[in-house]
């Protein structure tokens, strides 16, 4: 056996491992984003809530494939659903996002809407593909999330 090649394979092994802590420290810190985030908008619907309008339920499922570390990947979910069933459900989706920390898919019966983590900026934004064409983006606060709500609610009969 060769020493090169030992040398090699080790060299490469702990670049492995290394890259296995990084990777588990990257996701437990879009876990706690997310989770965040999540707390933050049951914080706004909380009058609904109150008033009976609307319930929440916070889950996480095992996505279809696996990390590059091997370990499976979970998706952490809210579901918001109003006083006729309609629903509006959040799922984080995505960490390698081009340009952004993460991904979440804000899916609106037929709409979807995506909610990115910015990288430098640590704030959220949002944005919707209607196209080919570089889509328009907007801060994500209170404000917008209240008005893509309010737009769902009055499709409403």
């Amino acid at each position: 056996m060769s020493s090169h090649l030992a040398e090699v394979a080790r060299a490469k092994k702990q670049l492995w491992i290394n890259f296995q802590k990084e990777t588990h420290c990257h996701r437990e810190n879009w876990k706690k984003e997310v989770h965040e985030l999540y707390r933050q908008i049951k914080q706004w619907l909380l009058p609904l809530e109150s008033d009976g309008l609307l319930r929440y339920q916070e889950d996480s499922l095992p996505m279809n494939g696996v990390s590059p570390t091997g370990g499976p990947e979970e998706q952490n979910n809210l579901t918001i659903e109003f006083f006729n069933g309609a629903t509006i459900k959040l799922e984080s989706v995505d960490l390698e996002v081009v340009g952004a920390y993460g991904r979440i898919d804000m899916l609106l019966g037929l709409r979807r809407i995506m909610i990115l983590l910015m990288e430098k900026e640590g704030e959220w934004i949002l944005t919707e593909r209607y196209g080919l064409e570089k889509s328009p983006t907007y801060e994500f606060n209170q404000e917008t999330f209240e008005q893509i709500v309010t737009e769902f609610v009055e499709s409403f009969l």
